[in-house]
C-alpha cells in the first residue's frame, strides 16, 4: 500500500483537512467542528490531528501534503485588478500583492507547523483542479462533464473539465473578476448577509419574492452561448478596484439601480424579497447556460458539479429539470472544504476509485467519553442506557418533542445528514417557527429539510432519476406532492419545495433506523432534519459539545450513543 497524502484547505473559509491512500478517503473533517469557530480559514491543526489519528498514522508517515491552491497563480491576482479596475485599483494593489505573499508562504506554514516530517514534500494543486478531483474521482463515473464553480480559486472562478478514465482534462474556464459566485455573494452584502457565509439565506429568501425586478437584476451579467463567455457589468461592484478590508463588493451603481441596501437587522422587505428573487432566477439562467455550452465542448450525459455554488439545492434542481443529463453527482462537501479531499485524491494519483456513497468521514466517540460529557448535566437530568435509543428517539419525536441526535462519525460538509442532527416531525405546522426561533434562533423565512426513507421518497416528492446520487447528501430540492403538503407541512417550503434528503439503510442506518420506527408509530416515514447547533456556531463534533448544545438551545430530548438524556 503507498503512503497515505494528506491534502488541507487553509487561509480562505472552510478550512479542512482529509486523508487518502489508494484512492480511498480514510477521513475528512472541517477546522471549525474542533476549533469552534465557524468557517474559520485558520491552519487546520484540530483537523489535520484528527485524519492522522483517524488513520492510525504518526507525522514521519506523511510524505506529502496537498495544498488545495498553487500559491503563484496568485499573482495574477494584482494583476487582473490594476487592468480591469485601473485608477481606483491602485488602492488594492498593497491587499492584493499581501493575498500573493500569504498564499506563497503557505508550503513553509505547514512545513514549519510540527506536525510532519521536515522533509516532507507540500504539492500545491491548481485549486478548481482539486474540485473537480473532489467530484469526479468520487462519483461512480468512467466518464463524466465536470464543472466547477465558486467565487474565486487563483484566477480561475468557473472550469469545464473532461473527466474520462480517471483522469480530468480541463477544457475551458471564466476568470476572475468575471465570476458567478461573486454576484451572488454581492448580493448577499447588499441583502445585509454575510458574504461566504450566508448564500444560503439568500436562497431561501428567494421563495417569498416575486419577478418585478428581474430585468433590472439582469443587467448584473451577461453570458454568450456561442463562445461561453461570461461577464459582469463591474461598474455594479467594486471587488476588482478597491482594497479587500474597503470593499462592499457592490458599488454607487447598483444603489442607484436597486435602491438602498439592506442593513443587517433591518426588517426584511418585499423589495429585498424581489432581489433575492431576480438572483436566484438569474443564477439559475447562468449556471443552466454554462452547462449546456459545456455539454457542447464535453458531449457527456453523466455530470459532476463542484464549488461553493454546487451547493444551491435550488439551482441543483433545475439543473436536474432541464433533462440534459442521466446523472448527477455532487460530492457532500462541495465548497472549499472539499478541496483538501479533491487535491490530496490528485497528488495520491491511485489507479483505484471508490466512490463516496456517505458522508460520514469526521469522528465517532466511545461510551466512555460521552459518559464523561454527561457528567456536566445538573442531577435533575433524566438519563437512561438503552439498546435501542433508535426507538426511544422515534418515540420522542412522535409525541412532538425536538430532539438532537448523536451518532456515529461526524458528517463531512455543510449538511446535517443524521449523525450531528436535530430532529423533529415533520407534521406540525408550528414547528418551523419553534425551532427557528427558540431553537436555532434564526431567521423565521429559513426553511427546514425533510429526511425520508429512500423505498418512500416518490411516494412524497417530486424525485427526479438523475438525483439518486445527490439526494442523500441533501443537495437538490424537489416539489412535494400537493396531495402530501399538509401532512408533512414544517419540511414545505412557502413554494411547495423541500430539500430532500433520502435515507438508504446500507449507508445511513442510524438515521434510518430512526425515521422507520416513527413511520411504525405515525404511519408517516419523514422526520424533520436540520443541523445540531446553536445561533451562529458550528455543527457539534463531541459529546462535550453536543452536551453543551443541548443545555443551552432549547432541546427537549438528547439521544446520544445510546443514551437519552432528558430534561427534568
Amino acid at each position: 500500500m503507498s503512503r497515505p497524502v494528506l491534502g488541507v484547505n487553509f487561509g480562505t473559509h472552510d478550512a479542512a483537512a482529509a486523508v487518502v491512500a489508494e484512492g480511498r478517503v480514510l477521513a475528512a473533517g472541517e477546522e471549525e467542528r474542533f476549533s469552534r469557530a465557524k468557517h474559520t480559514k485558520a491552519f487546520p491543526e484540530g483537523a489535520i490531528r484528527y485524519c492522522l489519528d483517524e488513520a492510525g498514522l504518526e507525522p514521519r508517515d506523511v510524505d506529502r501534503v496537498a495544498l488545495f491552491v498553487d500559491p503563484r497563480r496568485h499573482l495574477l491576482l494584482p494583476l487582473t485588478n490594476l487592468y480591469h479596475g485601473f485608477p481606483a485599483s491602485l488602492g488594492s494593489l498593497i491587499s492584493d500583492l499581501g493575498k500573493f505573499r500569504y498564499r506563497n508562504a503557505a508550503p513553509g506554514r505547514i512545513r514549519s507547523s510540527g506536525m510532519f516530517h521536515p522533509e516532507c514534500r507540500v504539492v500545491p494543486v491548481v485549486h478548481h483542479r482539486a474540485h473537480a478531483a473532489s467530484a469526479y474521482l468520487m462519483s461512480p463515473f468512467d466518464d463524466a462533464l465536470v464543472v466547477t464553480i465558486d467565487g474565486r480559486g487563483e484566477y480561475e472562478t468557473a472550469c469545464i473539465f473532461e473527466g474520462r478514465g480517471g483522469v480530468v482534462v480541463r477544457r475551458h474556464s471564466i476568470v476572475y473578476p468575471h465570476s458567478i459566485g461573486y454576484l451572488y455573494s454581492m448580493i448577499t452584502r447588499y441583502l445585509g448577509f454575510r458574504p461566504q457565509r450566508d448564500e444560503y439565506k439568500v436562497m431561501g429568501l428567494a421563495a417569498y419574492g416575486s419577478s418585478s425586478l428581474q430585468a433590472k437584476v439582469n443587467r448584473l451579467a451577461r453570458f454568450d452561448d456561442m463562445t461561453g463567455r461570461f461577464r459582469l457589468d463591474l461598474a455594479y461592484f467594486d471587488h476588482h478596484s478597491r482594497p479587500s478590508g474597503a470593499r462592499q463588493l457592490y458599488s454607487a451603481r447598483l444603489v442607484d439601480l436597486l435602491g438602498p441596501p439592506r442593513e443587517p437587522g433591518e426588517e426584511i422587505t418585499d423589495r429585498h424579497r424581489d432581489v433575492a428573487h431576480a438572483l436566484q432566477r438569474l443564477t439559475e439562467d447562468l449556471i443552466g447556460r454554462y452547462l449546456a455550452f459545456a455539454q457542447r465542448l464535453v458531449p457527456l450525459r453523466n455530470l459532476c458539479l463542484a464549488g461553493g455554488v454546487a451547493l444551491n439545492g435550488v439551482a441543483n434542481a433545475a439543473v436536474l429539470d432541464s433533462g440534459r443529463f442521466d446523472q448527477v453527482y455532487v460530492q457532500p462537501a462541495a465548497n472549499d472544504a472539499g478541496t483538501s479531499l479533491g487535491a490530496a485524491l490528485l497528488v495520491d494519483a491511485s489507479r483505484d476509485r471508490h466512490t463516496l456513497r456517505d458522508a460520514f468521514l469526521g469522528p465517532s466517540y466511545d461510551e466512555h467519553t460521552i459518559q464523561t460529557a454527561l457528567k456536566a448535566l445538573p442531577e435533575d437530568y433524566r438519563i437512561r442506557r438503552t439498546e435501542r435509543a433508535y426507538q426511544r428517539a422515534a418515540e420522542l419525536i412522535h409525541e412532538g418533542k425536538v430532539i438532537g441526535w448523536f451518532q456515529g462519525r461526524m458528517e463531512f460538509g455543510p449538511r446535517a445528514l443524521g449523525a450531528r442532527s436535530i430532529l423533529a416531525t415533520a407534521t406540525d405546522p408550528n414547528m418551523v417557527d419553534r425551532i427557528n426561533a427558540l431553537i436555532k434562533r434564526r431567521e423565521l423565512f429559513r426553511p427546514l429539510a425533510p429526511a425520508v426513507l429512500s423505498e418512500h421518497a416518490a411516494d412524497y416528492f417530486d424525485i427526479r432519476d438523475s438525483g439518486r446520487l445527490m439526494y442523500p447528501f441533501m443537495l437538490a430540492t424537489a416539489a412535494v406532492h400537493h396531495g402530501k403538503r399538509a401532512l408533512i407541512p414544517s419540511v414545505v417550503h412557502v413554494d411547495g419545495s423541500a430539500r430532500v434528503q433520502t435515507v438508504e439503510r446500507q449507508a445511513n442506518p442510524y438515521l434510518w433506523s430512526v425515521i422507520k420506527a416513527y413511520e411504525d408509530l405515525s404511519g408517516v416515514p419523514v422526520v424533520l432534519n436540520t443541523s445540531f447547533n446553536g445561533a451562529d456556531e458550528p455543527i457539534v463534533c463531541s459529546p462535550a459539545d453536543a452536551v453543551r448544545t443541548f443545555q443551552t438551545c432549547g432541546l427537549d430530548a438528547l439521544v446520544i450513543g445510546s443514551y437519552v438524556v432528558e430534561r427534568p
